[in-house]
């Protein structure tokens, strides 16, 4: 598994658009400050990115041959570059940026480091995701 380290995967496009952002602020089950409202042109509220990665995760978790009920989430890490706003395109790029392994009492654990860059149509990247997944043998 760690000759996977480094590898990009392809490009998917990623609308942010108001339903998601509307389903997510509703989730939260609190009133959303002003800014964050669910209409074109308003800042996206913090942790919506947590919402959304599962969007597109197929490709990656394939690659890897996750078997899904031996898998945990590891936690993130979420650096905003610059505000994103409904309606913007995204371009989320995944790329395996760290493997390594270690036996537990569990059993023999995986954990995979994922970095996730989204980039505007312009290039401009404004969100970088580093993220783990931890899978016991």
């Amino acid at each position: 598994m760690a000759r996977q380290v480094g590898h990009r995967f392809p490009a998917r496009e990623f609308t942010v658009d108001p339903v998601r952002v509307e389903e997510y602020v509703m989730a939260l089950g609190v009133e959303p400050e002003p800014e964050y409202r669910a209409e074109f042109g308003a800042v996206v509220p913090p942790g919506f990115f947590m919402y959304v990665t599962t969007y597109g995760a197929g490709p990656v978790h394939d690659m890897l041959d996750f078997d899904m009920f031996r898998t945990v989430y590891g936690g993130s890490e979420i650096e905003y570059r610059q505000p994103v706003r409904v309606g913007d395109r995204l371009s989320v790029t995944p790329e395996i940026s760290g493997v390594s392994e270690k036996d537990g009492k569990s059993g023999h654990l995986t954990f995979v480091e994922l970095t996730t860059e989204y980039a505007r149509e312009d290039g401009t990247v404004v969100i970088v995701e580093r993220s783990n997944t931890v899978q016991r043998s």
